[in-house]
């Protein structure tokens, strides 16, 4: 997905991406070939199994990074629910949303969502785009949820949010966003 933070991608430092297909076949890919952009690389649509990623990095001074590491996790720290089974994320940042209304966090908080509950799904009291499991949350209560959260706030707002967060189809194996299976689902949220 490449997936990062503080608008940077890990695709920013791959080097290649090995991967097996479908057919059992070796495909080597450059970091032109993967197509990195925010959230998305063409892997997703190859189904490839990765196995080996090479990577070149920048040098740094190490006391340097080392306080921006410290610095970034503190700050996580303080906004994310690290005390509850979550998936991360949930919906993508649009540039053109941003701009207008804010992050999807913000937006989600906006609407007074925030804290709002479906069975053990519930939108996180400190992080509006992140859904925390209660203790017996299902794939059907996380995925209702994030239909009333997208419905809510594209009646505010007029923007879609589009979901980070993966579905895993139990019939067809198929990985999709979110936000694309019906509120019903019963597969793997990812």
């Amino acid at each position: 997905m490449n997936g990062g933070s503080q608008r940077k991608g890990i695709g920013e430092n791959v080097v290649s991406v090995t991967g097996i297909d479908m057919q059992g076949e070796r495909i080597v890919l450059t970091r032109e070939e993967c197509n990195f952009s925010y959230r998305s690389s063409v892997l997703q649509e190859l189904k490839l199994v990765v196995v080996e990623a090479e990577f070149q990095f920048e040098r740094t001074d190490a006391m340097e990074s080392r306080h921006e590491m410290i610095g970034i996790m503190a700050s996580r720290r303080k906004k994310f629910p690290l005390r509850l089974p979550n998936c991360g994320s949930v919906f993508l940042s649009d540039p053109a949303m941003y701009e207008i209304v804010g992050p999807p966090g913000k937006v989600i908080e906006d609407a007074g969502l925030r804290g709002t509950r479906i069975g053990d799904a519930q939108i996180a009291e400190n992080h509006g785009n992140f859904i925390v499991n209660l203790g017996a949350a299902s794939s059907k209560d996380v995925l209702s949820l994030i239909h009333m959260i997208r419905n809510t706030v594209h009646d505010r707002t007029e923007f879609w949010l589009r979901c980070e967060v993966r579905y895993l189809s139990p019939e067809s194996g198929d990985i999709i966003p979110a936000h694309l299976v019906p509120a019903g689902g019963n597969g793997s949220i990812h």
